[in-house]
């Protein structure tokens, strides 16, 4: 697939030292304060459950150690959405979401223009993709790629209940959790039922605006 391409680039962001992730050969990333002091329980798990209280420099810490691995996940992915395609980065950063991992936003070229007009933007076009990638982190503090994100504008009757969206869900590993319409349809239903909570905005629900990327 080639490396991932940004049209957009990143913001750089100063990390204090505190915040610097620990990453030895053969041991990944992990949160200095979590894994000196494990939390009870589980900070960050599956689908559902809510992201642990890590701040944003610690966040963007554990972006950054796990570039490489976010970059490897993301080029397993075999799907007809996104092969070929540059992205433009839609959020300035990996942020908590309701998804119970960390996620970081983007969007191709028929989805970008529509995407930056976040709640005023029009009905993105056919072929329109918004991609997410993410990582969790769990109660020792350890950090690692999770799973990826797709959402495609198929053509007009292709999924009524879901406003024509196509979902996708992909292992760190490459492998299929489900898509809308085809194999593992039942394991992305709760894309489209929460997504349906923004039926007046296309179905898209948007970064919250301290993350947004100034589209003037």
């Amino acid at each position: 697939m080639g490396s991932f391409r940004f049209v957009l680039a990143a913001a750089v962001l100063a990390l204090v030292a505190c915040a610097a992730p620990s990453r030895e050969t053969g041991q990944g990333c992990a949160v200095p304060r979590l894994a000196a002091s494990p939390a009870p329980g589980i900070l960050l798990g599956d689908l559902g459950m809510p992201p642990g209280s890590l701040r944003d420099d610690e966040i963007a810490a554990m972006a950054d150690c796990l570039g490489p691995d976010l970059d490897a996940a993301f080029a397993r992915v075999r799907d007809k959405a996104i092969d070929g395609k540059n992205w433009t980065t839609m959020s300035t950063s990996y942020r908590a979401s309701e998804h119970g991992m960390f996620l970081q936003v983007y969007a191709d070229a028929a989805a970008a223009p529509s995407y930056r007009l976040y709640e005023m933007g029009a009905r993105m076009p056919e072929g329109a993709t918004l991609l997410k990638r993410s990582f969790r982190v769990g109660a020792d503090g350890k950090a690692e790629a999770f799973r990826i994100f797709i959402m495609t504008r198929e053509r007009t009757g292709y999924a009524p209940d879901a406003n024509d969206w196509r979902f996708a869900v992909f292992q760190p590993d490459g492998t299929l959790i489900g898509e809308t319409g085809g194999r593992g349809d039942a394991n992305v239903r709760f894309c489209i039922e929460c997504h349906r909570a923004a039926q007046a905005q296309d179905y898209l629900l948007f970064v919250p605006p301290r993350f947004r990327i100034d589209a003037r």
